[in-house]
């Protein structure tokens, strides 16, 4: 009797099993037929029972019956919770050599694509807040995902919500996604949105670790640091760092800007052109030397305008011709600066003038028909 009553037994159970297995077969079967809501109550049953509830076939069914639920009813966060977390499930419960991981990995880049193609349209659009919510979707599918973090990012940025564009910068610092353009976005919005200059500077330090080849995050440092009374800071960092490699040529111009900012030209002047002397093609140390000579030029000549005709017939030739001094003096940094950024508009453009008041009119047009050249080609 024992015997028979464990036989019983046993079939009672495995009768409840393949009844519970027949639930999913029945919940996939009203899927194909478009009968979402029976769909819906049967494999709802069969995630909670026992005996199919740690079935990846049953998640998988789930997430995709919830998935067809979206596209035919409409968004609804709940059902797309719904949806992924089952897709989850079945990540958890089997490896990736498994049928089931393949596909629910397709079915997840499909519902999280859509997303992304629904917020991407709206950003075309220039609907940024219809594009913020599309990407928030996505993440509701792969919390992780950069892409749309970042492109929620910029679409809150766009329509100036710069306390929700921080939210996803800081969380693409969090999942470890490093950018330039990110670390410069978080440091305006920091500095100038919310004027929390120590932020900025935290954040502009974490940037030079992240990119220490990135002159941009250096000078920021040393204005931030110049802006919170912090000078002698700045100056002391930049020699300290000198004493110790005294052939970086990145650092003299660091210097230079410093001294450029503390409106020191002469010290600034000083540390360009040892700059230069370490490294003779760097190209922003032989710019900025160039334009400390052209900046000089340009207000000698801009005194010159201002005279009235007895003082400039007094004055006026001297000043004009130490001004043109300094046009010489510039004249070849500048060209240097042209052979090593052929395409620099700023440069062709200032050389330009530079040739015009030197009275080399052949030069000048060069730059001129350059100049026009590019600019057609950016139309």
């Amino acid at each position: 009797m024992k015997k028979l009553a464990f036989i019983f037994a046993f079939l009672l159970v495995a009768g409840l099993s393949f009844a519970q297995n027949k639930n999913v077969r029945k919940a996939d079967r009203a899927l194909e037929n478009g009968e979402l809501q029976e769909a819906k109550e049967l494999i709802d049953e069969a995630a909670k029972h026992e005996q199919t509830k740690d079935d990846a076939k049953t998640w998988y069914t789930r997430g995709t019956i919830y998935q067809a639920i979206l596209q035919e009813e409409g968004f609804s966060e709940e059902n797309l919770k719904r949806a992924s977390n089952s897709y989850d499930k079945v990540l958890e419960m089997v490896d990736q050599s498994d049928k089931y991981y393949t596909l629910t990995d397709l079915k997840i880049q499909e519902l999280w694509g859509g997303f992304i193609n629904e917020g991407s349209e709206a950003y075309s659009a220039e609907d940024f807040e219809a594009a913020v919510v599309a990407f928030d979707k996505a993440l509701l599918v792969l919390p992780e995902d950069t892409t749309a973090t970042l492109y929620a990012g910029i679409a809150s940025q766009q329509m100036q919500k710069n306390q929700q564009a921080l939210k996803y910068y800081y969380r693409l610092l969090d999942l470890d996604y490093h950018s330039e353009d990110i670390y410069g976005s978080i440091i305006s919005i920091e500095r100038y949105g919310n004027e929390d200059i120590e932020k900025a500077l935290e954040v502009t330090r974490m940037a030079k670790e992240k990119f220490p080849d990135n002159d941009t995050f250096e000078k920021q440092e040393i204005n931030l640091l110049i802006n919170s009374g912090q000078v002698d800071v700045a100056k002391d960092r930049i020699n300290d760092a000198i004493e110790k490699d005294p052939e970086n040529a990145n650092l003299y111009f660091n210097l230079g800007y410093l001294y450029e900012q503390l409106e020191n030209p002469e010290k600034a002047e000083e540390a360009y052109l040892k700059a230069i002397e370490i490294d003779p093609d760097y190209l922003d140390a032989n710019f900025n030397y160039a334009v400390y000579y052209y900046n000089k030029a340009a207000d000698l000549l801009a005194k010159a305008r201002d005279m009235d005709l007895q003082t400039y017939r007094k004055e006026g030739k001297k000043i004009e011709k130490e001004a043109l001094g300094y046009l010489r003096k510039a004249k070849p940094y500048f060209e240097k600066a042209l052979e090593l950024a052929p395409e620099e508009l700023a440069v062709i453009e200032t050389l330009q003038t530079v040739y015009t008041q030197l009275g080399e009119t052949d030069k000048a047009e060069e730059m001129m028909k350059l100049a026009n050249k590019l600019k057609e080609g950016k139309e």
